[in-house]
């Protein structure tokens, strides 16, 4: 079993990864769209900016999924510019969210997934918020390699670093 701390690290963490694959991004690739149907490079960060947080805000708060529209509409006007600070802002309300959970509800308070399917809240904060924030940031991964970033890889994808280059023996 992993602490409540341990959980909020790993949920910053990503936010983190975020953050620094969002300084890859080159200044005239923000309209960037794999294929039709597929959101933008600024969508997509629109939706990172939200879906950990927002996600969270409706499990502990009923499971109404209606709560979620007033995250987007906010994250809908957000310019590029303004991801890194949105993140922040997201970290910081799941951490104060996550921090006002009773010990017990982890594991007795039923919550549903948009899908439908019901679970324990502790499985619930996995299965929406952190994994969510997994996927979408691999998406970003993605799309800067689609891009054509040549110098991403492993490194920014999974540690949010710079691949730093082998040490000399």
């Amino acid at each position: 079993m992993i602490s409540r701390q341990h959980f909020i690290d790993s949920l910053l963490k990503e936010c983190d990864i975020c953050k620094h694959l969002y300084e890859k991004i080159p200044q005239d690739a923000f309209d960037f769209r794999p294929s039709e149907g597929q959101r933008s490079m600024i969508e997509l960060l629109r939706y990172l900016s939200v879906c950990g947080s927002a996600s969270m805000h409706v499990i502990t708060n009923g499971s109404d999924w209606k709560l979620w529209k007033p995250y987007t509409e906010t994250a809908a006007t957000m310019s590029p510019e303004g991801f890194p600070a949105a993140m922040d802002k997201e970290a910081e309300e799941m951490t104060k969210m996550i921090n006002a959970i009773p010990e017990e509800d982890f594991l007795n308070l039923e919550v549903k997934h948009p899908g439908g399917e019901a679970m324990p809240l502790g499985l619930g904060m996995l299965r929406m918020p952190f994994s969510w924030l997994v996927a979408y940031r691999m998406q970003l991964f993605l799309y800067l390699k689609q891009i054509g970033v040549p110098e991403i890889g492993t490194s920014n994808a999974w540690r949010g670093k710079d691949k730093t280059p082998p040490v000399a023996k």
